[in-house]
């Protein structure tokens, strides 16, 4: 099994529909090479911001197929796997791994809400059987149950299980999973700006973040994702969090992928509205959204975002 290194900016990749809401392949492709061409470490598609939960199997194995025929080992690619039973996640795993994904993401089950013992064995179970890199994925917010970070760092004792990402809402798991594990795999964070987890995951040792607002502005999120090795590092990240935070803001004013798909509209990269039954961005957050991005000079004519996506 060949070993990865999950760490930098993972934006999350959404998936485009058509207007007659069938997956649209061609813009799926435009925006990974719009993160290829502009530097994000690794894409991640099916996750939440691919809207995975509401894509058919056959859908799923598109996107699969498509995204890493595209990338042609260009970058690294980590794919959600997650169902609601061990047999479907498998199911899923051994079709993202035979595909020629980099890695998978697990999230614990939703609704079901298992204890720990249970969710050691599930990621365990998963993760001996698919034999590829396995990325922890931690939503509680989400799914209705918390990974404790004690069950985390028996999981890190796992060859394959190679890193986790946080996604809940306390900056202690992610410091208690770090002094725990000390080394034995990379912690990345998402980028929601309620939980305040970027700073001090990098600050605690963390290797960067899995991202939403990425997907808009992949150069930044690249700077600001790059672990910590000296004071300037610090200094750089904490320069483009505050300026990136009220972006990060509008990113999560509604479900995600809402806002980003309205942004990634905006752009021109025409990815669709947003499956039912998620609706498109309300009329409440459009106005600050484009004078947002328009003070961030993503809007500019000359901006890179807008350079790509004007390309014929």
């Amino acid at each position: 099994m060949r070993r990865i290194s999950v760490e930098g900016s993972w934006p999350g990749i959404v998936t485009p529909f058509t207007e007659h809401d069938s997956v649209n392949v061609e813009s799926l492709k435009r925006v990974i090479e719009f993160h290829i061409e502009n530097g994000s470490d690794g894409l991640l598609i099916l996750g939440s911001t691919g809207e995975a939960i509401m894509l058919s199997q056959d859908e799923r194995q598109r996107v699969i197929d498509a995204a890493v025929d595209f990338v042609n080992g260009r970058t690294l690619v980590m794919c959600g796997i997650s169902a609601v039973t061990t047999r479907e996640t498998l199911e899923n795993a051994r079709y993202a791994k035979n595909a020629g994904v980099d890695c998978g993401l697990l999230v614990q089950p939703a609704y079901i809400v298992p204890t720990q013992d249970a969710l050691y064995k599930y990621y365990k179970e998963v993760a001996e059987e698919a034999d590829f890199p396995i990325v922890i994925y931690h939503n509680p917010t989400r799914t209705g149950v918390s990974i404790q970070a004690e069950t985390v760092a028996k999981l890190a004792n796992i060859d394959n299980i190679v890193a986790l990402k946080e996604a809940g809402p306390n900056p202690y798991q992610i410091v208690r999973v770090i002094e725990l594990t000390r080394g034995k795999f990379n912690v990345l964070c998402c980028d929601c700006p309620t939980y305040a987890l970027i700073l001090p995951t990098l600050a605690a040792g963390g290797k960067g973040t899995s991202n939403v607002t990425g997907s808009i502005v992949p150069k930044e999120f690249k700077e600001l994702s790059k672990p910590w090795k000296t004071f300037k590092d610090a200094l750089r990240t904490r320069e483009l969090y505050f300026k990136l935070l009220p972006l990060m803001r509008l990113m999560y004013a509604e479900t995600n992928p809402v806002p980003l798909k309205a942004a990634l509209n905006i752009i021109g990269a025409k990815v669709g509205r947003p499956r039912k039954p998620l609706t498109e961005l309300s009329e409440n957050y459009l106005p600050a959204l484009k004078l947002t991005m328009k003070r961030l000079g993503i809007l500019n004519d000359e901006s890179y975002q807008s350079e790509f996506f004007s390309k014929k």
